[in-house]
């Protein structure tokens, strides 16, 4: 997290920061937009992992047929 918080920092201000005297800021509502975004990517990668197990099974008992 910390290169992240670097990262801000080192950037370019947009127009709008250097209007604001400089400050990075980013909204809130895109802060909650990431954190929904990351929490649906981590929920569809753990469906994809019980499907494969569930694959893998299939195909160790022989009931999948290609």
């Amino acid at each position: 997290m910390s290169s992240t918080k670097r990262n801000d920092q080192q950037r370019s201000l947009t127009y709008t920061e250097m209007m604001n005297e400089g400050r990075q800021t980013k909204r809130a509502s895109q802060q909650q937009n990431d954190a929904e975004l990351q929490d649906r990517v981590e929920e569809l990668e753990r469906k994809v992992e019980h499907l494969q197990k569930v694959i893998q099974r299939q195909i160790r008992l022989g009931r999948l047929s290609e």
